[in-house]
């Protein structure tokens, strides 16, 4: 196994995934992440609520998920209990944005750049999302799980093109 630098989409792929998977990403902030990162993605121009903004502060995570899924939103965590397939089932998923980084509240920086790098890689496109766990184990690594398909990580280091992991 190595990793294969990804090669940059034409003009067409892009065009092309815009027409499949129309719409801005929506986002519904989990408690664990602290209503400041809604206010950093709407910032960025995002539709982005905070769990306490719809009465969901002290709820359980199940509970968060059923909202996210009614309001077609992409749940953005720090807990790694949204990874488990039984609990929270990828035909039942708008889409999980598991950030590792910033929960210690240590690595805001870390935070902000997984944060980016979740927007770039589909922000304008929020059905990709749907079906998919994202999980920012820290700025520099992605693994993206969905239903059917082999688990795919990513390397995105500072000042380098995108990679992933293949095997040979």
């Amino acid at each position: 196994m190595s990793w294969i630098e990804l090669r940059i989409p034409s003009a067409k792929e892009l065009h092309e995934l815009r027409l499949h998977y129309r719409g801005k990403a929506r986002f519904l902030i989990d408690e664990s992440m602290g209503s400041g990162v809604a206010d950093i993605l709407r910032g960025f121009g995002y539709n982005s609520k905070y769990v306490g903004e719809i009465n969901l502060l002290g709820h359980g995570d199940e509970e968060i998920f059923a909202a996210a899924w009614t309001e077609k939103r992409i749940v953005v965590t720090h807990d790694p209990d949204f990874l488990d397939d039984r609990r929270f089932p990828p035909h039942r998923n708008r889409g999980i944005v598991l950030i590792r980084p910033g929960s210690n509240e240590r690595d805001n920086h870390g935070l902000l750049v997984c944060l980016t790098k979740a927007t770039l890689i589909a922000g304008d496109n929020a059905q990709w999302f749907e079906g998919k766990k994202l999980d920012f184990s820290c700025e520099e690594f992605l693994a993206i799980a969905s239903e059917g398909v082999p688990r795919q990580r990513y390397r995105w280091g500072k000042h380098q093109n995108p990679m992933v992991w293949e095997q040979d």
